[in-house]
């Protein structure tokens, strides 16, 4: 991926180059296989105007810079050193003066309270940042190219690293004396400049013009030399750069080739896990090269680590090496910086090789004036807790940063993935991370996308979901675009009439759009949508005071007049004049035009008077609906004023029918004056309903049904009525004589469970020859359980031609042989039931009956048994017991009055209980007797 001055953030206003005047490129190429591939990091210039003063001074550049969490120190060739913080803007009162030459390097404690700086004037400065307690000036017979303090320099171990052009060497300042470093010890001499320090806890990592090598200053030993191959460099010195990971892991960039070392500790001799022999302090350490890459076309000008979910990754800042590097800095056609992003090559221990590398990204950054740069005037440089990292250049510094949640909604925007967009927005797990109203802002982008795209169904569709209260501006604009597109007929459905209301001529303009198109009538397309129709929607769905209504009646006035034809317009300017209460106007139209919606009108503005005024026209206009509103207000309208005003107005009896029908239906008991009516009506127009009316109806006078049905031949609703007026025999005369319908006739029989009905069948059946066959052999196949079938036997003519006797015959005995079968077994199961219950009593009246030693007689109360000589005794099946004589066969005056005269006889000569026979003397109805054993 190409970023151009890191994108439009990075870009400068000026789009040239400070130092040469130039004009600054601005093309971009793609490094990356596939364009759509989201980059990991973002892009923005780093303080603009910090950069820009220190170019005030045309000789004066970048020289380095050192990034701690708190703050950021830039040296410069001048020899100065200025703060900045992590938003590019410069600490007031934090520059500071302490060279008279190129800084070379500057170096932070861990706590951010002591600045080292080494410059060409051979000198080391030491600034305590918020105390002058550290405050130092180091001068050396060389110039210093590298210095590295303490990382806990300011919690008073007082140490710093220093290198020149063949010697490292650590100053202990707890035995410092002013401006005097004889108390230095040399850690390592020779091999060239000492371009590069990094400290971290108790190691120190440089590097020289021949190697990178590691020293532990609590052990005071070297742990590592790393070497690398750089006699097929086009430069004999190129730049290394030195990275710590933790406290153990040591990444180390130099040519084309990126080394992770890792420190281990050699295992106890004692066991094989080294967990019990002396400390880790004092085992010896070594260290392995645990991963290699390799950049084939580029110079590693830096490399520093990017952290994440992933795992560990390696941004590596490259420089092309695939030309002539020396012509190309003279002619100025050096090619731009790569910042890579790919995973550490690990060794294969099996395969004992390194794992080619997976790239995550490839950015070509386009930085100030890197036409003339070469690579040791690169930095890379980075927070490491929070991933941001700072490539620097002589003339400019960019900050990369991992890109967020809004970023990366930006870019599947940018890439029309809004669908996607979206869905990140407002899942509850990036919601927190997204700027508040960026799932709305996306929503609008997408209807303008969908609307670009010609896909209006689908844009219209999505703005009531995008598109809120507070966007009235956004609404109208929308529409706008929907209209200019020729596109209403989509986006109608959805324009807003509250919340948000919008300016009345845009809904003025919507309507006289639809009123334009619908002057040409109905479309010759059936398929295609009909504009009259939406705007007749519109009109009523809309309210009327959010558009001119009057300014629509005269456009609609207008377009009538050149379309008289036109029925639909006539309904819009009737559905104008109702909505601006017109109603006369209204209806007007709708009678003239017979239109069905003067029902919708009248029920919507409770026109009874009006209903019942236009009657007769609304009838034959609309029977059902009309009857419909009548039974709907019957509580309004009278039914006699709608019978009345029925028969004023000459209307048709079908109507008055339809009309009382219904309302019988909703209300058996409304309009009961004009049940007598409805006889008749029904008899006339709905012949079905009239038996179950007369069945129903409660105020029918049957002499006058009777007559009505006479005259219009209803000869099964005469059946009931004469049923009904207790004149059985001559409703069964019309069945058979008229109706001539046997199975109705015998069933009417039947009904009435009459011997003389059965008899007249019988003779009606046999006195007529044209009957007689197909009614005896009705009569023979039903009567078999009614009547006794000799009877009819008896009766058939000599001679009389019977269609199915036979099986009629054998249908009537096997009648009467279920008949005997069912009372026989009816008999059988009476025996059987009498011997069960006579079983039954035997056994209750035979068991025994326990008395108590202790027994009271009931009649003089005495104990039964007085002695142990039983004496006489009676016991009752109640259980209570009696001396034989104390109890009495004898019936007394009130008890007689406690029993029948049939009991009487009964219990006359039988022992009773005297004490339960009292116990039931409140019970008159009820009685008991008990006989005794």
């Amino acid at each position: 991926m190409s970023v151009d001055n890191a994108g439009e953030e990075v870009s400068d206003e000026t789009g040239s180059e400070e130092a040469s005047g130039d004009e600054e490129e601005t093309s971009s190429d793609s490094n990356t296989p596939e364009d759509d591939d989201e980059p990991i990091l973002k892009y923005k210039r780093f303080a603009k105007d910090t950069i820009h003063s220190i170019h005030q001074n045309t000789k004066n550049v970048i020289t380095c810079i050192a990034v701690h969490e708190k703050f950021i120190a830039v040296g410069t060739f001048a020899g100065t050193i200025c703060l900045l913080d992590h938003n590019g803007e410069q600490v007031s009162g934090r520059e500071y003066a302490p060279h008279t030459a190129p800084v070379n390097q500057i170096s932070v404690d861990l706590e951010g309270e002591i600045l080292a700086s080494c410059s060409d004037d051979s000198k080391v400065c030491i600034i305590g940042l918020f105390n002058n307690k550290y405050n130092q000036t180091l001068t050396y017979d060389r110039a210093v190219k590298s210095v590295a303090v303490h990382p806990h320099f300011s919690k008073g171990t007082n140490q710093l690293v220093t290198g020149t052009d063949n010697k490292l060497s650590l100053v202990d300042g707890r035995r410092w004396l002013l401006s005097n470093i004889k108390s230095s010890t040399d850690l390592h001499a020779g091999y060239g400049a000492i371009s590069i320090i990094k400290w971290r806890d108790s190691l120190i990592a440089w590097a020289n013009d021949k190697m990178v090598l590691v020293y532990d200053t609590t052990q005071k030993e070297m742990l590592a030399t790393i070497l690398f191959d750089d006699e097929s460099l086009q430069i004999p010195h190129p730049p290394t750069s030195l990275c710590w990971q933790k406290n153990d892991t040591l990444i180390v960039g130099r040519g084309h080739v990126v080394k992770m070392a890792k420190i281990e500790i050699e295992k106890s001799p004692d066991d094989g896990t080294g967990t019990d022999s002396g400390s880790l302090q004092r085992r010896k350490k070594f260290m392995t090269i645990t991963a290699q890459n390799t950049f084939a076309n580029f110079l590693v000008c830096g490399v520093v680590v990017l952290t994440g979910d992933e795992g560990m990754e390696l941004v590596v800042l490259g420089y092309e090496s695939q030309i002539d590097i020396k012509a190309a800095v003279i002619s100025g056609e050096v090619s731009p910086p790569h910042l890579f992003i790919v995973s550490p090559g690990m060794y294969d221990a099996d395969k004992k090789v390194y794992n080619v590398p997976e790239e995550k990204s490839n950015d070509k950054l386009l930085p100030k004036g890197y036409k003339y740069f070469q690579c040791w005037e690169y930095h890379l440089e980075c927070v490491e807790k929070e991933n941001r990292f700072y490539i620097v250049t002589p003339t400019d510094i960019i900050l990369a940063e991992k890109r967020t949640s809004n970023d990366h909604v930006d870019w599947l925007v940018e890439h029309k993935h809004f669908e996607a967009a979206l869905q990140y927005a407002e899942n509850p797990r990036f919601s927190r991370d997204i700027a508040r109203g960026k799932a709305h802002e996306i929503g609008v982008q997408y209807i303008y996308h969908l609307i670009k795209s010609n896909k209006f169904s689908e844009a219209a569709i999505k703005c009531p979901q995008f598109l809120g209260a507070d966007d009235k501006n956004v609404w109208e604009q929308v529409v706008m675009s929907f209209m200019k597109n020729d596109q209403l007929m989509s986006i109608h459905p959805f324009i807003p009439t509250k919340n948000p209301v919008l300016h009345p001529a845009l809904y003025e303009l919507v309507l006289n759009s639809f009123l334009s198109k619908a002057v040409n009538g109905p479309p010759e397309d059936t398929t295609q949508p009909d504009e009259s129709q939406v705007l007749i929607k519109l009109i009523r769905a809309w309210p009327s005071s959010i558009y001119g209504a009057n300014a629509i009646i005269t456009a609609v006035k207008a377009a009538s007049i050149n379309s008289p034809c036109n029925a639909n317009l006539l309904n819009v300017l009737a559905l104008l004049y109702s909505n601006e209460g017109k109603i006369e106007d209204a209806l007007k139209i709708y009678l003239q035009q017979k239109e069905p919606l003067v029902f919708d009108l009248i029920r919507q503005k409770e026109l009874h008077n009006v209903l019942l005024d236009n009657l007769v026209p609304l009838m034959e206009l609309s029977a059902e609906s009309t009857v419909k509103l009548l039974i709907e207000w019957h509580e309004k309208l009278p039914v006699s004023k709608v019978v009345q005003q029925m028969d004023l107005s000459h209307a048709k009896e079908e109507f008055l029918h339809k009309y009382l029908d219904s309302l019988y239906e909703k209300d058996s008991k409304a309009g009961v004056e004009y049940h007598e009516r409805q006889v008749e009506l029904y008899a006339k127009y709905d012949r079905g309903k009239l038996l179950r009316f007369l069945r129903t109806g409660t105020a029918v006078p049957l002499v006058k049904a009777l007559h009505y049905c006479e005259h219009y031949r209803c000869y099964e609703e005469m059946v009931y009525i004469l049923r009904e007026m207790g004149n059985p025999i001559g409703a069964l005369r019309l069945i058979i004589n008229t109706l001539g319908d046997v199975e109705k006739a015998i069933q009417f029989a039947t009904e009435q469970k009459d011997e003389e009905l059965w008899e007249l069948l019988i003779n009606e059946s046999v006195k007529h020859p044209e009957k007689t066959s197909e009614f005896i052999t009705g009569l023979l196949k039903s009567v078999g359980t009614h009547i006794d079938p000799t009877v009819l036997i008896q009766k058939i003519p000599n001679g009389a031609n019977i269609p199915e006797l036979g099986s009629c015959l054998v249908k009537l005995l096997q009648d009467f042989s279920v008949q005997v079968n069912l009372t026989e077994g009816c008999k059988k199961i009476l025996v059987k039931d009498s011997q069960s219950l006579m079983t039954k009593l035997h056994k209750m009246q035979t068991k025994a009956v326990c008395v108590d030693a202790d027994a009271l007689c009931r009649g003089c109360g005495d104990k039964v048994m007085e002695n142990e000589e039983v004496t006489d005794y009676l016991i009752f099946f109640c259980g209570h017991v009696y001396h034989n004589r104390c109890a009495s066969a004898k019936i007394t005056t009130i008890e007689k009055d406690l029993v029948s005269m049939k009991d009487r006889e009964v219990i006359k000569d039988v022992f009773i209980c005297r004490y339960c026979f009292a116990g039931i003397r409140s019970k008159r109805s009820e009685g008991s007797t008990h006989k005794s054993l």
